[in-house]
């Protein structure tokens, strides 16, 4: 019961949050790459990654225990002060960032692990990915051709 309770606080914390929460990813001006590379492998090893870091148990990190307390002070009460006491315990925006790093963490060591390099994107190549819709395959063809080719990665490499 109390599980249910707390995925029911969290969701609706969530659900509270501003549009500007990040997404989980390298970054609007990073990607991933793998010299040679076939297109296949390329979406096979995104998903796997992706599945893998979405996977990640984050029941006893700082930030679900941050929620859980929240949640139980939720529970204790219904007044205003109440709700403003769990939000501040919750600290639900920065605990979902703090959420968000560790599962961008896990996307990047599985990447890291099957050979693929971060790199940087130069305004060119940030101004014709913005023209591409987010789950495209117009956009996965083009994050692909830049990060299957070598000369790419070797010049815009990161770390």
């Amino acid at each position: 019961m109390r599980r249910i309770s707390v995925a029911i606080t969290l969701c609706a914390l969530a659900a509270a949050m501003p549009a500007q929460a990040r997404y989980v990813s390298p970054g609007y001006d990073k990607s991933w790459g793998k010299p040679g590379v076939s297109f296949v492998d390329y979406r096979n090893d995104a998903v796997s990654c992706g599945r893998q870091a979405a996977g990640l148990d984050l029941a006893h990190t700082g930030p679900a225990r941050s929620f859980v307390a929240g949640s139980r002070i939720l529970e204790n009460g219904s007044d205003y002060d109440t709700w403003a006491t769990a939000l501040r315990v919750a600290a639900p925006q920065h605990n979902i960032e703090k959420a968000g790093d560790l599962l961008e963490a896990a996307l990047e060591r599985c990447l890291h692990e099957h050979g693929y390099h971060k790199f940087r994107l130069t305004a060119e190549q940030r101004h014709q990915l913005r023209k591409l819709p987010i789950g495209s395959d117009e956009r996965h063809h083009y994050l692909y051709s830049l990060g299957s080719d070598p000369g790419v990665l070797a010049k815009q490499a990161i770390e």
